[in-house]
């Protein structure tokens, strides 16, 4: 049951004097999906900074709460930040933003290129990010992270770009004869990278373009042509191996 129970993220103002109380869907997953029991413990990240085990003294569908047993800094996000700028595929994007969060993406940024097929309907942007944003922090409490990463509107890859971090280094997947192994361009952590997937179409004139005008390397995943939905995912984790982000385990709990 321990190895099953996703961490769950909690707010700041949820903590207090020893204890820590869950409610809305957190509590009523751990009570009916998971059959969470008194006495057993959980381990809930507050804030984004401090991994909590809590020992449930109380579970119901509205409510779990419980006292605080051991404390320690929040572990589980690695050293190098990777942000994804996906081209929104046709289909699939609930499933390209649940595989980078689970690959580790500290951010995603769903992009529209030239050759972008999907086209959102302006009505229903924002009922799609919102969908994003739930999937993405369910992903991220299942797979052990700190914090589910940032799920950006969806914009144009010009202004995609340029709202990424100061100093991070671009990277565009592509395939083009002058690109370089994606494991050749892993920046030492810590360090900010920019992960351009383009389109299943891939990157056309244009968008290289001006990926060259902003100091991109374009680099590749090999002799095989991954799909758009999967590509970002299998970057982010060889970009992560790389700077030695999957070296070790996850962290054993206290105790």
């Amino acid at each position: 049951m321990q190895a099953a129970v996703p961490r769950f993220f909690v707010d700041p103002d949820q903590v207090a004097g020893g204890r820590a109380t869950m409610t809305g869907a957190d509590a009523n997953h751990l009570a009916r999906a998971l059959r969470a029991l008194v006495g057993q413990t959980i381990v809930i990240v507050e804030g984004g900074s401090i991994e909590h085990g809590l020992q449930i003294d109380e579970v119901t569908p509205s409510q779990v709460s419980g006292a605080i047993v051991w404390s320690r800094p929040v572990t589980g996000e690695p050293r190098l930040a990777v942000h994804v700028l996906q081209a929104v595929p046709a289909q699939a994007m609930d499933a390209t933003v649940e595989s980078l969060t689970e690959a580790g993406a500290a951010s995603i940024r769903p992009v529209l290129t030239h050759r972008t097929v999907s086209r959102p309907d302006p009505s229903r942007v924002v009922h799609r990010l919102e969908r994003w944003r739930v999937i993405a922090r369910e992903a991220a409490q299942l797979a052990g992270r700190a914090a589910p990463p940032v799920v950006h509107s969806i914009r144009p890859l010009r202004e995609a770009v340029d709202s990424l971090p100061s100093g991070a280094r671009i990277l565009a997947c592509a395939i083009r004869q002058d690109a370089a192994p994606i494991l050749s361009a892993v920046p030492a952590p810590p360090a900010d990278v920019g992960l351009v997937i383009g389109p299943e179409g891939g990157l056309d004139g244009s968008d290289l373009e001006l990926l060259d005008e902003r100091g991109a390397v374009i680099v590749h995943l090999g002799s095989r042509t991954l799909p758009s939905r999967l590509a970002g995912a299998v970057a982010t984790t060889l970009l992560l191996a790389g700077a030695g982000d999957l070296d070790a385990t996850a962290a054993p709990r206290p105790g």
